[in-house]
C-alpha cells in the first residue's frame, strides 16, 4: 500500500497504556495494530487532489520532507494519512520523506529519541518541514491553510506561504 521506508523505531508502553511509535518509523509500522486502526481508515477516506499531482510530483524533484508526527496526536492521526497518500500519488521516492514520531510525556514532550527535531523549533504537532538540499523552504504546522495539495505546491514552487503558529516558530 505505502512506499517501503526501512528505518529504525521504538515502540512503548507509556502512562495512559497507549503504545506509542517514537523516532524515525517507516510508514509500514502504520499499517500493524494498534496504529492500523486509525491509519487505514483516515488513509483511505482522504480524497487526493489528483489535479494538483502531476505539479507536486514535479515540483519535489530535488526536495525533500520531513514530518514530525506523534501516534498520540489527534491531528497527525487524522492527517498524516492523507499525506502519505499524496505523496503515494505523487509517486516520491520514500528517500524523499522522513516519519520523525515524539513523545509526549515529561521532559521528552515534543521530542524523540534520536533528537532529530533539535534545532528545528518544533512547538506543535504535527509540523510538516519541506527542504531544498539542506534548507529549508517552508513548513505546514498543525493543518494547512487550504489543503495538503495546494500548501504543498506553494511551498515546493517558492511561492509566498505563511504557516499557522508562525508566530511561534519564525
Amino acid at each position: 500500500m505505502l512506499l517501503a521506508q526501512e528505518n529504525p523505531s521504538t515502540t512503548i508502553q507509556a502512562t495512559q497504556k497507549q503504545a506509542l511509535l517514537l523516532g524515525q518509523c517507516s510508514p509500514k509500522q502504520l499499517e500493524q495494530e494498534p496504529f492500523a486502526k486509525w491509519f487505514l481508515p483516515n488513509f483511505e477516506k482522504y480524497q487526493v487532489d489528483s489535479s494538483l499531482i502531476p505539479a507536486l510530483k514535479k515540483a519535489f524533484k530535488g526536495k525533500r520532507m520531513e514530518f514530525f508526527v506523534g501516534t498520540w496526536c489527534g491531528e497527525s492521526r487524522a492527517d498524516m494519512p492523507g499525506v502519505l497518500k499524496i505523496l503515494q500519488a505523487a509517486k516520491v521516492d520514500s528517500s524523499q520523506f522522513k516519519l520523525i514520531f515524539l513523545n509526549n510525556s515529561g521532559t521528552m514532550n515534543r521530542q524523540s529519541p534520536g533528537h532529530e527535531e533539535e534545532g528545528k523549533n518544533i512547538v506543535r504537532v504535527p509540523t510538516y518541514i519541506l527542504y531544498k538540499g539542506k534548507k529549508e523552504i517552508g513548513r505546514i504546522i498543525d493543518a494547512p491553510k487550504e489543503s495538503f495539495e495546494k500548501d504543498l505546491l506553494k511551498i515546493l514552487t517558492g511561492k509566498p506561504y505563511t504557516p499557522h503558529f508562525s508566530e511561534l516558530v519564525l
